[in-house]
This record gives C-alpha cells, structure tokens and sequence, in this order.
C-alpha cells in the first residue's frame, strides 16, 4: 500500500485533547483523596482489584530507537538445572 502525504489532523505521536483532561482531572481527584497513602490503604483491602488495575499501567508494547515496536523480554531468574 502506497504511503500518502499527511495533509491535516494531529501530527503524529500527539496526545487527545479529552485523554490529557482526564489524566489531569483523575490526577486531581487522586490527590484530593489522600493520594497514595489512600491507594495503599485501598490496595491492602482490594489486592484482586489493586494487581488489575495495575497491570493495565505496563506496557505492552515499546518503541525502539527507530520508531518501530521491540518485544519485551523478562528476565527469567536461572535455576541450579540451568547451570552448567
């Protein structure tokens, strides 16, 4: 498929205007609940929900020095069996 010259809208990589107002709008509520002393206390009673929520602030995909995504790769801890 040929690429087209971009002609208008947003320029690439440019955030939503509605998604940078609920990020400040959800930071301000955060921090006009207790912040993260709230969070804590919340996260030692709802742990499920806590580890969900969280789990949705990891990447899932990164970009390389040239733009295109990379895999990520865990580190996988080495057992006695692995040693040579």
């Amino acid at each position: 498929m040929e690429k087209r010259l971009k002609t208008g809208g947003r320029k690439k990589g440019s955030r939503n205007k509605f998604t940078v107002s609920a990020k400040e709008a959800f930071s301000r509520a955060f921090d006009a609940t207790g912040g993260a002393v709230a969070l804590a206390e919340w996260a030692g009673d709802n742990r499920t929900e806590f580890y969900k929520l969280f789990a949705k602030l990891i990447p899932t995909e990164v970009s390389g020095p040239d733009g295109k995504p990379i895999a990520l790769q865990w580190p996988v801890p080495q057992t006695p069996l692995d040693q040579p």
